[in-house]
């Protein structure tokens, strides 16, 4: 029989090394580090495992803070604001509709806290906490993207972005991904399936080229060594092929040049705001005779210019399987069972992330996210450009927050106070306050891994309101002449427990909403009700028992 200690110990040790090793994940690893030590509350039933399980999860709550610290929103701490440029001046109806979907892409970051407001008509600026350069990074990145998704097939459009169900968009568990780094999954409408379906009937094994803000008026320009970056054997005679047949989209060809074999005297922008995508080592050989040509560079970042190509062995051919500079993501290759003219409604686009270990899972997870909130936000009606960014005082200030975190504290001791008054048992007190600040280090180490804003910290003192009613039911219920312990505690975990489902359904909807604002508050709230339910109220009531039958 397994010993609880024994399992226990194993899983701080567990969760412990995961925070470590992965802090992009340690809030979600702390959640999880939740819900297991209430199974474990739950099945062992004795009163020292309950105890346990508390002193666990706080134990790995304090390890997280000690380790990676807590990431304050811009209220506390300040915050960087990036400047969305629009190409156009936007009208008020169409400028609401992209204020709602920079916030949409923007809650699928979780609890991050991000504040997006319409300057003018062709102006939208994102704010986001100044002590987390990853996510100012990563909203950046998704910034940076119009958004329109287009899966092409044999030069036609298969796939649009406005088919796809915002609601089924996912990330893929490793599982699920078949050689590749990271994967998103969704479904479409039927109009989407039929559409599909009757494009690549008959194509069995052609490549799906999976594009995110394909260019529409551009050409490449590009070296052989850029090229065939990839290729050990250099590149192939038919490589050239290749990228064409990559770029072809009926009536929005986007032609490839190898720079050897391209006289720059040859080129002619198609219009007066065609794009050369290069790379910067080739902008600064033939920039300036493109632009007198009357090309507008579009400088793409070193190694995304640079195309994944594949070589098949079996077949003798190149084919293209990622090219960041022209938002290719993926190329996967149709599969007869669905080339035969069934509509089809689940779909995925995967991709390969730079780097080895825990970088490469890092950079896979940021890649997920960074399409997942894309494709959840929508395409933008208004092509953008992201601006530079500045630093924002806050209004607040670290002052404000000390001030917050004394008053809640003080707040839970006058209320621990009144308790042990009204029940006239002063040893009432300590297990109340220990347990109420047990939930608060637990509460603020998760919410603190993603951005604790002014909405998240009312969340937690709502929490903790809610627990020391909880607390009280408790004792109400031991304190009573009427049947045994067992029975009384049954009764009032029956009143908590519809108390929580109650504060959890009422939650769900801001959950939700897609507001950006109250996420914070309603996460905490659930968080903070589920960690009563599973792990504090079992503990507490294990403390009180005995307190109760003296």
């Amino acid at each position: 029989m397994l010993n609880h200690r024994a399992v226990i110990g194993a899983l701080v040790l567990l969760f412990a090394a995961g925070i470590f090793f992965y802090p992009v994940y340690s809030g979600l690893l702390l959640i999880g580090g939740l819900i297991a030590f209430g199974a474990l509350s739950y099945v062992w039933k004795e009163r020292e495992t309950k105890l346990m399980c508390l002193a666990a999860i706080v134990l790995i709550s304090i390890f997280n803070v000690g380790i990676h610290g807590m990431k304050f929103g811009i209220d506390f701490s300040g915050g960087t604001r990036i400047p969305v440029i629009l190409e156009s001046p936007a009208p008020d109806s169409v400028m609401d509709e992209m204020v709602d979907t920079i916030k949409k892409r923007a809650s699928a970051f979780g609890l991050t806290e991000v504040k997006v407001k319409a300057i003018g008509d062709t102006q939208i600026n994102v704010e986001v906490p100044s002590g987390d350069p990853q996510l100012i990074q990563s909203v950046e990145e998704v910034l940076s993207h119009q958004g329109v998704l287009t899966g092409v097939v044999d030069g036609k459009a298969a796939l649009k972005g406005e088919y796809v169900l915002s609601g089924t968009i996912q990330k893929l568990p490793a599982q699920y991904l078949q050689g590749a780094d990271w994967g998103v999954s969704f479904s479409v409408t039927r109009e989407g399936a039929e559409h599909f379906a009757e494009t690549v009937k008959g194509k069995a094994n052609f490549p799906v080229y999976m594009f995110l803000d394909r260019p529409t008026d551009a050409i490449v320009l590009i070296t052989e060594d850029e090229a065939a970056a990839n290729l050990e054997a250099g590149m192939p005679s038919d490589a050239a092929d290749a990228l064409e047949e990559a770029l072809k989209l009926e009536g929005s060809d986007i032609p490839v040049h190898i720079y050897e074999d391209t006289y720059i005297e040859t080129l002619v922008p198609a219009t007066n705001s065609t794009e050369a995508i290069l790379s910067q080592e080739l902008a600064d050989e033939v920039g300036a005779q493109l632009e007198a040509r009357g090309f507008v560079l579009s400088i793409a970042e070193e190694g995304e210019i640079q195309p994944m190509l594949l070589f098949n062995e079996n077949t003798g051919e190149v084919a293209v399987e990622e090219w960041k500079a022209v938002g290719l993501l993926s190329s996967p290759v149709l599969s007869p069972s669905i080339t035969t003219g069934i509509p089809s409604y689940g779909y995925t686009i995967s991709g390969t992330a730079p780097g080895t270990g825990q970088e490469k899972s890092i950079n896979a997870y940021e890649a997920a996210r960074s399409i997942e909130s894309i494709l959840k936000g929508g395409a933008l009606p208004i092509q953008i450009s992201v601006g530079s960014r500045t630093t924002i005082p806050a209004p607040l200030g670290e002052e404000f927050l000390n001030l917050s975190i004394i008053g809640l504290v003080l707040a839970l001791v006058a209320i621990s106070v009144l308790v042990s008054v009204r029940y006239r048992k002063f040893n009432i007190l300590l297990p109340i306050v220990l347990i109420s600040f047990s939930e608060m280090v637990i509460l603020l180490s998760i919410l603190g891994s993603f951005t604790i804003d002014l909405a998240g910290m009312a969340g937690i003192i709502a929490a903790i309101g809610v627990g020391v009613d909880a607390q009280i039911v408790i004792t109400d219920e031991l304190l009573k002449k009427v049947g045994s312990a067992a029975e009384r505690l049954d009764n009032a975990f029956a009143i908590i427990t519809t108390n929580v489902t109650v504060a959890v359904v009422a939650m769900l909807p801001l959950l939700f909403s897609g507001l950006v604002e109250v996420i914070g508050f309603a996460i905490s709230t659930i968080l903070g009700s589920l960690l009563g339910l599973l792990i504090s109220r079992p503990a507490y009531a294990a403390i009180v028992e005995d307190i109760a039958k003296d």
